[in-house]
């Protein structure tokens, strides 16, 4: 009887695990997972397995997990439509998606080992700025890119130097804006 529930519980986090919408809390799920599986192990007659999965799978591993998370970080790109005639268009995400400017862009951020995460978004620009999830507003104004970021980021003055020293920021205006003075 013990065993089934430890093996139902097992199941439980097994699911937590997976469904998990914050990466963290799927790492701890996956801990007591394999500390529960270190438990069917004892429940069977095999302590050595058991020490091994305690160690590994719910310390080591986990401690590896979390690590390797700390250093991660997803960067959010807010491509706002509002202005576009076509809105959110295939079509206009496909042509935004494909742009050099995009492009530099993604590459900056891979450089600097961020993720880059863009989102479409039909919000004006007013409410994008005042999302504290993006990290970069893009928006497109009479044929000419317009990237908007906090000023107190160190990543739109980067961005706007790189342009200029790769001669490819024609087209292209950055705009540092203060979070404080939007909302």
């Amino acid at each position: 009887m013990l065993e089934v529930g430890m093996v139902l519980l097992m199941g439980v986090f097994a699911w937590l695990t997976i469904h998990s919408t914050l990466l963290r809390l799927s790492v701890v799920y996956m801990a007591v997972f394999s500390l529960l599986a270190a438990f069917v192990f004892v429940l069977h007659g095999a302590p050595e397995l058991a020490i091994a999965e305690g160690v590994i799978g719910s310390g080591l591993v986990t401690l590896l997990y979390l690590v390797a998370l700390q250093r991660y970080r997803v960067y959010t790109i807010a491509i706002v439509s509002d202005q576009h005639s076509e809105g959110l268009s295939d079509r206009y995400i496909d042509a935004m998606e494909n742009t050099g400017v995009m492009q530099r862009i993604r590459r900056f951020c891979l450089s600097r080992e961020f993720e880059p995460q863009v989102v479409f978004t039909a919000k004006a620009l007013t409410e994008a700025l005042e999302d504290l999830r993006y990290d970069l507003v893009i928006t497109e104004d009479n044929g000419q890119t317009c990237v908007y970021g906090p000023q107190d980021s160190y990543v739109i003055v980067e961005l706007n130097l790189m342009f200029q020293m790769h001669g490819n920021h024609e087209g292209v205006r950055f705009v540092p804006y203060s979070r404080e003075a939007s909302q």
